[in-house]
């Protein structure tokens, strides 16, 4: 009886109809987009699997060492498949870890240029995005010493610059809702290449809807996420507090966030007009204060009460910055669709939110100031 039923079930049983075997493709780790001066598509990966083609069409063997190729089309799709007819096996992007994109092209569409990405059900949507000032490519070829696979190296800069809250988390999966939210917008990594070996955080690209419109540094994009309230990192902030002293190093205080509580609240006043107020307490360590003298409970006031003025000035700064850029990252439209929806329905929001008067209130206290007294 037993025997009877093995066999029923191995005939009612459903194979792996749909499986891939490695051997017979190739993984994209990592690939960045440019745009060719007749308006084409290039993509470049970094691939490892079954082989790829040399120059007389011959196929190289399988090898265990990534390959950087590139190919032309006339959409991200169509280079992809052109793609496909340089290597041995089907590529696939389950595997990609970073995708990158030139400013050229983030400055018109990105969404057309991320749009097979998102159709595709073997893409990977935790992937990593980011934007490259000049050629995109010229990040894939970039030697390091600490990690000889460009696809980790490149992963791996994300994923620290995320964690100690140098940036938001930028994959693939969360600025796709950010894409047709006509209420809030987004930013991305803005990298640049330095040379052969290094590459570094410029600071974010800021975007209006689907196309960048902007920039921060990457100090202002301190300040831009330490208002932000969906942020849970506490970074690191290097703050010019004086002009006065002749030792450059004694003009600057470095702090350690040790705890931040920030609210943001949209307000309509009686004649109508909105405004934005944000307020923001910080809990700070100073780590580093080469003019010294903290033993002195006046001077700790007196640096408390500088570095609070400078926060404050330089997030008012960015503020303008977004603004300018018609950049809604902290989602202020949403707000007002949420709380004040007829308003919503009866405003253009990307005319009337660059007009819109936005305060901070920001408020902190030294509460360590290192072992020193």
């Amino acid at each position: 009886m037993k025997a009877i039923q093995a066999v029923l079930m191995l005939i009612l049983l459903a194979g792996c109809w749909d499986q891939r075997l490695v051997k017979d493709i190739n993984l994209i780790y990592s690939q960045a987009l440019d745009q060719t001066h007749d308006g084409k598509i290039e993509t470049t990966i970094v691939t490892i699997g079954a082989g790829t083609q040399n120059q007389s069409g011959a196929t190289v063997g399988t090898s265990t060492m990534p390959a950087i190729i590139s190919a032309v089309g006339t959409t991200p799709r169509d280079s992809r498949i052109q793609l496909n007819r340089k290597v041995s096996g089907d590529l696939f992007a389950s595997k990609n870890r970073v995708t990158l994109l030139s400013r050229g092209l983030a400055e018109q569409n990105i969404y057309s240029m991320l749009d097979v990405h998102y159709r595709s059900p073997v893409s990977t949507t935790n992937a990593r995005i980011s934007i490259v000032n000049g050629p995109a490519k010229d990040a894939l070829h970039v030697k390091t010493a600490e990690t000889p696979l460009i696809s980790n190296y490149l992963g791996d800069l994300l994923y620290g610059l995320e964690n100690t809250g140098n940036i938001p988390t930028t994959s693939l999966e969360d600025i796709l809702s950010l894409l047709f939210d006509k209420g809030t917008d987004f930013v991305l990594p803005l990298l640049h290449v330095m040379d052969h070996h290094n590459i570094e955080l410029h600071g974010v690209a800021l975007f209006n809807q689907n196309k960048m419109s902007g920039e921060l540094s990457a100090d202002q994009t301190l300040r831009l996420l330490l208002l932000d309230q969906k942020q849970d990192k506490e970074p690191r902030l290097n703050i010019k507090v004086s002009n006065d002293n002749a030792i450059k190093a004694n003009n600057y205080a470095t702090v350690d966030i040790e705890d931040r509580k920030s609210n943001m609240k949209l307000t309509k006043n009686s004649a109508g007009q909105f405004q934005v107020g944000f307020d923001v307490k910080l809990t700070l360590n100073v780590i580093e204060y080469p003019k010294d003298s903290l033993y002195i409970q006046e001077n700790v006031d007196d640096l408390n009460n500088r570095i609070t003025a400078q926060l404050t000035k330089e997030c008012e700064e960015v503020i303008q910055i977004i603004q300018a850029a018609n950049c809604d990252y902290y989602g202020i439209g949403k707000h007002m669709r949420a709380f004040y929806y007829r308003d919503w329905q009866n405003t253009d929001w990307k005319e009337l939110y660059p007009q819109i008067p936005i305060s901070v209130n920001l408020d902190t206290e030294i509460l360590y100031h290192g072992i020193v007294n």
